[in-house]
């Protein structure tokens, strides 16, 4: 873990990443692509120091009120988020300045924060997004090893129904001849129906390949299916 000083906290369509790089070690992670200049390694979690400072100077500015994202590019639940408490403190500025709140995650971990995502569902709009790509225990362990498994995130997911916070699932990615069975699809949807999930995405079901991404992928591959 490392600190840094950044000039900007939400990009033009008001997402954020308080975190660069993650631990979670998906095997398919689209993170690691060179084109996003990521100056350091990828586990070396980078912490944006002055990111709430930002946010709070950025959500005072808004004229309206809008949906505040985060996810895209580091799931904002990775271990070091139970120490340091930047995603809470990010949604508690959310909450008090009135706007909506979504986040895309792997990880039960969002649990912690269910009366937060509870308040601002109540006053303004709140979306939790889940990537499930197996419905097999052991494989999850394989592509996903340190994050919370698939029936975690399905437990998850219905507690979030419990609590009334709208769910959409990813359905991605496809990996050919690893997670594109039928069963393993089914078992995801059935997942999904249970859980009564709002929507589905398979954002282009496969991979990007660039340079980075497809470099730790093959080196996985190699690794966990020779």
């Amino acid at each position: 873990m490392h600190y840094v000083q950044v000039k900007g906290i939400l990009s033009a369509k008001n997402g954020m990443n308080l975190y660069r790089g993650c631990s979670h070690g998906c095997i398919y992670c689209d993170s690691r692509s060179s084109c996003y200049q990521m100056p350091h390694a990828f586990e070396d979690i980078e912490v944006k120091q002055n990111a709430l400072v930002l946010l709070e100077e950025a959500l005072r500015r808004k004229r309206k009120k809008c949906m505040i994202g985060t996810g895209s590019m580091t799931d904002p639940y990775i271990p070091l988020e139970t120490e340091l408490g930047s995603v809470r403190q990010a949604m508690e500025l959310v909450y008090k300045y009135g706007c909506g709140f979504t986040v895309l995650t792997k990880s039960d971990r969002i649990l912690r924060d269910l009366d937060l995502l509870q308040k601002i569902n109540a006053s303004a709009k709140c979306v939790v997004q889940m990537t499930l790509t197996t419905y097999d225990e052991e494989l999850c362990k394989k592509i996903e090893p340190y994050v919370s498994t698939t029936r975690e995130r399905f437990e998850a997911l219905k507690q979030l129904r419990d609590a009334g916070i709208p769910t959409v699932v990813w359905l991605a990615p496809i990996l050919p001849f690893i997670n594109d069975t039928e069963a393993n699809l089914r078992g995801i949807l059935d997942y999904c129906i249970e859980a009564g999930v709002y929507g589905i995405i398979c954002f282009g079901m496969g991979l990007t390949l660039r340079d980075g991404n497809r470099e730790y992928f093959y080196q996985q591959l190699d690794r966990h299916f020779p």
